[in-house]
């Protein structure tokens, strides 16, 4: 990395530094409002967990991090805390959206980036991350959007004096080094007064939010497509949101890039044209410019982050468990999980944890009476939304079910992991007592580990029972690339399941598999599939030692449209308690998916 010249700050840094010697790499994307930075700041994060084995954090509109075999930080799950500057971004962002367009707007604006850069800082040193995204950088956004804020493209009608690469060479050493600004720079640049202040503010008390990034990602968007964007929103337009502003807003940022790469080498910042690009191909263009700068940095394997339990440990007798959890979310719902013991349903979820059995046990739960502790667990919200799920798919499925073999088809179906299978024998049981003719045109697939051999035999049976076209019941690992070679012969189908899976599965396999399922589907092929989110219990789970991946249904859309699928038109449905999400999505036309 180039040394800057001239009288440096101390306290300002190009990297974070992490325990071991290790350093998180941040990454900075930036782009003209309607570019589209704040879903990809949130996504890509996501995708460099699954494609690159690594930790990866996001700071904008939420704070994520993401790992391999789990999830670290997510909305309402802060197993190692929150930092407090995170929740300054969040509330100076609120400030800013009120008072746009007042005086008072920039100072707010501008304090809500210190404070979020502050918090990416934070975040990646705590939670370990190899990668940290963000969404905006207080430096880079001042040079690219103050002119807008401060002063607009124009004055009485004639455009203002442009501002040189030299011009933002001359900021760079302003607010990193405290440097004053030369007198030709200062009447072409708009008023810097407000981030001087931010920027002074920030040295003094000692935050660590004012410094440059490794990595620019910059989507450049034709001005003109951005306002469409914006104007297709139904929001309120702000001041700054016109096609004068945002063309100058778009040169200068460019410019800014320029100056930068003065410092930092050329190969700090990447220009991505985001114009007719879909996400999925925004997505594997960023990963594709970020791949050589994290294999550059990579020292070993991803390290483990403070208080995750190594070799699948699992125990509620600890502190954390007990008092930043049990006690501490007790009103919450947490007062549920010590009677799990008082109750057979608890006590067999303490013996074979979220096991098929444990499954048939919450499915099967109604027209029978239950003691008052299994209905306990019953009403465990986690619970209530697996049995939720369990409905919600059942209804879809029929539904889509009855309209392929009534046009006379043959239907192939693949599912796994199967467990007892209940969500695709309800429906098709349901169209059997109808129409029993119909069964012989499907042909099921189901796969699953079986790891108490409690499957094959009563799979099996049902399906006999039927008597469908052709069954087939494979016991095995479905990441196994010699199981999936395998499972293809029997393929293409015209339906997948890939549910109850996606939180346990380590990010790379879920990635591959949904893509392996993608290139198995026919052209209509339909998947449905399933996530959950964050939530109380998942600060149990975690204390307790449980590894798991939380997915909003936004982000999930996100990974199935980056493996091929239509997710920007999956539908989406929730159980009551909306922890749960049974997403239905259909393989997208084209060859191989973007990224694979």
């Amino acid at each position: 990395m180039a040394q800057h010249r001239g009288r440096r700050n101390p306290g300002v840094r190009t990297w974070f530094g992490l325990p071991g010697g290790s350093m998180t790499l941040r990454v900075a994307v930036l782009g003209i409002d309607g570019s589209g930075k704040s879903t990809l700041a949130r996504t890509l994060p996501m995708v460099l967990a699954a494609e690159l084995n690594l930790v990866a954090g996001a700071a904008g509109d939420e704070f994520l991090v993401f790992g391999t075999e789990q999830d670290h930080l997510a909305p309402g799950f802060h197993p190692e805390g929150f930092p407090l500057a995170a929740r300054l971004a969040h509330v100076f962002r609120s400030l800013a959206k009120r008072f746009r367009g007042g005086a008072a707007y920039p100072y707010l604006k501008l304090a809500h980036l210190m404070f979020q850069d502050d918090a990416a800082v934070s975040i990646g040193s705590r939670y370990g991350c190899d990668v940290v995204v963000s969404d905006c950088n207080l430096i880079l956004s001042a040079m690219g959007r103050a002119g807008n804020y401060r002063r607009g493209a124009t004055h009485g009608g004639a455009p203002r004096a442009r501002s040189s690469v030299d011009d933002l060479r001359a900021v760079f050493a302003f607010l990193i080094e405290g440097e004053a600004l030369p007198e030709e720079s200062a009447r072409r640049l708009p008023s810097m007064s407000a981030a001087g202040a931010v920027s002074g503010a920030a040295r003094m008390l000692g935050f660590d939010g004012v410094w440059i990034p490794d990595v620019v990602l910059f989507l450049d968007v034709d001005p003109e497509i951005a306002l469409s964007r914006i104007r297709g929103r139904g929001a309120r337009v702000d001041p700054h949101e016109n096609l004068a502003d945002m063309q100058r807003a778009r040169e200068t940022y460019l410019k800014a890039l320029r100056a930068l790469q003065t410092y930092q080498g050329a190969t700090c910042s990447h220009v991505i044209d985001a114009t007719d690009a879909t996400p999925a191909e925004v997505l594997a263009k960023s990963v594709a410019a970020l791949r050589p700068h994290v294999e550059a940095q990579r020292t070993g394997a991803p390290g483990s982050v403070l208080g995750t339990a190594e070799g699948g440990r699992r125990s509620f007798l600890n502190s954390r468990y007990l008092v930043r959890y049990l006690a501490g979310r007790w009103f919450q719902g947490a007062w549920r999980e010590p009677l799990f013991l008082l109750g057979q349903m608890g006590r067999q979820l303490l013996r074979e944890g979220y096991s098929a059995g444990v499954m048939r046990t919450i499915y099967d739960q109604d027209g029978s009476a239950h003691s008052l502790a299994d209905r306990v667990f019953l009403d465990y919200p986690l619970h209530r939304a697996v049995y939720d799920r369990l409905h919600i798919l059942q209804n879809v499925i029929e539904t889509e079910l009855e309209s392929r073999l009534a046009r006379g088809s043959r239907v192939r179906i693949f599912t796994a992991p199967s467990g007892f299978a209940y969500d695709l024998f309800g429906p098709l049981e349901a169209i059997a007592v109808r129409k029993p003719e119909l069964m012989r045109n499907v042909e099921l697939v189901a796969a699953d580990l079986d790891p108490h051999s409690l499957l094959a035999g009563e799979v099996e049976s049902r399906a006999e029972r039927l008597r469908l076209g052709s069954f087939r019941f494979v016991v095995g690992d479905i990441t196994a690339r010699g199981l999936q070679q395998e499972l293809a012969a029997g393929g293409p189908y015209d339906i997948a399941l890939f549910v109850g899976l996606s939180s346990w599965l380590p990010k790379p396999h879920s990635l591959r598999h949904l893509r392996w399922l993608r290139a198995n589907l026919t052209p209509d092929g339909v998947l449905f599939s399933d996530c959950f989110s964050a939530s109380t219990y998942s600060l149990g789970g975690r204390y307790a030692g449980y590894r798991a991946q939380y997915y909003s249904p936004a982000l999930y859309r996100c990974l199935l449209d980056y493996a091929g699928f239509d997710g920007g038109s999956a539908c989406t449905s929730s159980g009551r308690d909306r922890l749960n999400h049974v997403l239905v999505t259909r393989r997208k036309a084209g060859g191989i998916p973007v990224g694979a």
